[in-house]
This record gives structure tokens, C-alpha cells and sequence, in this order.
């Protein structure tokens, strides 16, 4: 007989084990009915059973599990282009023939992003991205025109790995991932005729460290630009410029710094961005709100109006602020980039659109304000 205790444990274990394989199967035919691109490999959209996503859990799971391992790639390089905005095309390292048939074209600014630890390409800020260099391909709401003919931007998806709940061991492998972006540019200049000074490359956290350490790989030649989204600190902080993102890593290196637990609070590259002092950003209650936040301002510098602007600063290690203002105002990322040198303050709004444009310089004096800056990131 089996008792009362046996019992629940039978049924709370088959339950466990039926979320488990729920979280790894495949859609069914009833999502691909109701999904007009579930037959797409890389919409970026995720596909949710019962609120999960099948996508990451599966990765996720196969850091606990060790015989689900896979002999696959480390890093999935998928393109994406005005005429095939919502499915892209994987790029294969060495296969000519695939590239060819791929869409990508020399002729037109090439824009890589990354993202960073715990996440994967599926994530709404890596879409956003995308789309919001793919919107400057469209007309303006007024019928302005274009400002560009097309952009090629490859999405790279390193979620095999990022997916691993240990963040250190993750962090071993920035240099071999970077690696293999290098060769991707590499390969895509000797087949394709890429020019790297076409190439920008947009990296988050950990993906701002793999952009750096491809940065470092491809020398002699030089990426035009990298975005460092509030670059990823624990390991890097105390690390040599050799093994940590720097101004060396690319023509110009700009980091938008949003949080000091996640990132950095010296600053990274040609020019630093500290929006609201680079601590905690506002209206941020949820750890992580405020790494993550530096992904919403680098959309907005691309879609915005109004921009986001400010003036150099100075900053001490007693907290102590001090803005340049005699020496005008810069503006933070944008498209094309803009290159500057030093460390700059930039105000925002609370909540979305964030860019404050020049009306930052109406608001009373900027201060740092302890209520604002108190909540942990």
C-alpha cells in the first residue's frame, strides 16, 4: 500500500516532470495556427506554453542535465534586413554558398548586436534593437525620407552558453566567443567584401565584454564602432585593459553606464555616459532594473527626436560631482556615432520616452538626489 505522503510525492514529482518536458517541447500545431512566423527559426519572438519559453528553459536545463549536452555551435550568427525584418537568416562560418543566398550586402552599414549573461537573442531588448536600426530604413511619420537604404544587422545568439546559471564560469568564455565573432567578420570581408569600418557592434553586459575581446582579435583591422551597454563588472573590474573592454578595442568606444553593482563605475572606452550618475536609475525597484535600463536608452539615441544630451562631468570618489557645462552639451549614441572624449552626465525622464533632449537644461539643478538613487539595482 502505498500511503498518503507516497502518494503526493507520486503526484507532485509526475507534475515536475510533465512541466519539465512541457518547458522542452516543441509548438503545436494549434501555436504555428495562431503565430504567422512560427514556422520561422529566427522571428526572436519568443513562443510561450503556459507563460515559459520553451526556447530558454531547454538551454537552461541542459547545464543540469549533462548527457543532453550538444556538439552545435557556441554562437548562432543570424541576419536580418529590411526586406526579411521579422525572419532572419543564419550565417554559417565558411559556408560561401550559404552567404551568398543569405541577403547580406556590403554595401550597406553592418550593425552586430549581443546580449549579455541569462539571456538570448529571443529577448525583447535584442528585438528592439534590431528594429530600431531597421525603422531608419523606413520613411519618416511626416514622409520625410529614409535616412538609410538598409542596414545588414546580425543578431548573435551565444544563449547555449549564457544560459548557465554560473556567471564565472560564463565569464571564462568571453575571449573564445569573441573569437569566433572576429572570424565571422573575417570571413564576411574576404567573401563578401565587408569593410570594417562599416561595422558597429552593440554589446550588453557580458556581450559588451565579447565585443571588446573581438575588438582586441580582429588587429590590425578595427571595428568603427562599439556600444557598450553598462559592460558587465564582477571579474572585469580588477582585470588589465588586455582582458576587459577599452578605447583600444575599436575606432571609438562609447559605454553607457546604468548601474554599479552589474557594471562599471570607472569609466570604459573614448567616452563614458552616466545617465542619472550611472548608479540606479529611476523608478527602478527590481534587481537588475537598472543594468538592464541602459538597453532602453541606447533605442531611444536611435529613434528619439529629442536625443539624449548632456554635459562632461567630472567625478570623485567621494561622490562628488562636478558639470563642465561652459563646454557645451553632447549627445549619447545615436546613428552614425558621434566620436567624443571623457565622461559625461546625461538626466532622464522617470519612465518611457526617457530622452529629455535640451529640456534637461530647463529642470532645477541637477544634484544627486539620495530618495532616487537609493533602491538597489
Amino acid at each position: 500500500m502505498i500511503s498518503q505522503l507516497g502518494r503526493i510525492w507520486i503526484i507532485g514529482g509526475g507534475v515536475v516532470l510533465a512541466l519539465v518536458a512541457l518547458t522542452v517541447a516543441s509548438p503545436t500545431s494549434a501555436e504555428s495556427a495562431l503565430n504567422p512566423n512560427a514556422n520561422c527559426n529566427y522571428t526572436l519572438i519568443k513562443s510561450k506554453t503556459l507563460g515559459v519559453d520553451p526556447s530558454f528553459w531547454k538551454k537552461f536545463f541542459k547545464h543540469w542535465i549533462p548527457f543532453t549536452s550538444t556538439a552545435r555551435s557556441k554562437m548562432q550568427f543570424i541576419l536580418f534586413k529590411k526586406d526579411f525584418a521579422d525572419c532572419g537568416k543564419e550565417l554559417f562560418l565558411g559556408n560561401v554558398e550559404s552567404l551568398k543566398n543569405s541577403g547580406f550586402d556590403a554595401r550597406h552599414q553592418t550593425r552586430i548586436v549581443i546580449h549579455g549573461w541569462m539571456s538570448q537573442s529571443k529577448g525583447s531588448h535584442i528585438r528592439k534593437v534590431k528594429n530600431a536600426y531597421l525603422s531608419l530604413t523606413q520613411p519618416g511619420v511626416n514622409g520625410e525620407p529614409a535616412r538609410y537604404e538598409d542596414f545588414n544587422v546580425i543578431v548573435c545568439d551565444w544563449s547555449r552558453i549564457s544560459t548557465n546559471v554560473n556567471y564565472y564560469e560564463v565569464a571564462k568564455t568571453v575571449e573564445d566567443l569573441g573569437a569566433l565573432l572576429a572570424d565571422l567578420v573575417r570571413f564576411l570581408h574576404l567573401e563578401a567584401n565587408l569593410h570594417y569600418d562599416d561595422v558597429y557592434v552593440i554589446g550588453h553586459s557580458l556581450g559588451a565584454q565579447i565585443a571588446g575581446s573581438a575588438g582586441k582579435q580582429i588587429m590590425p583591422y578595427r571595428f568603427n564602432t562599439i556600444y557598450a551597454l553598462d559592460p558587465a563588472g564582477p571579474k572585469f573590474r580588477d582585470q588589465t585593459d588586455e582582458y576587459r573592454i577599452d578605447a583600444s578595442d575599436a575606432t571609438y568606444v562609447e559605454s553607457i553606464q546604468t548601474s554599479v553593482s552589474f557594471g562599471f563605475e570607472q569609466p570604459v572606452g573614448h567616452a563614458t555616459f552616466y545617465p542619472n550618475y550611472g548608479k540606479n536609475q529611476k523608478k527602478c525597484y527590481v534587481y537588475g532594473c537598472s543594468h538592464k535600463r541602459s538597453h532602453d536608452y541606447f533605442i531611444e539615441t536611435l529613434t528619439s527626436p529629442a536625443g539624449f544630451w548632456g554635459p562632461r562631468c567630472e567625478r570623485f570618489d567621494n561622490g562628488t560631482w562636478i558639470l563642465l557645462l561652459s563646454d557645451g552639451e553632447f549627445r549619447m549614441g545615436g546613428e552614425p556615432s558621434v566620436p567624443k572624449n571623457g565622461t559625461f552626465y546625461i538626466k532622464t525622464y522617470a519612465k518611457p520616452p526617457y530622452a529629455m533632449g535640451h529640456r534637461w537644461m530647463t529642470e532645477p539643478a541637477p544634484q544627486e538626489d539620495e530618495d532616487e538613487n537609493s533602491t538597489e539595482d
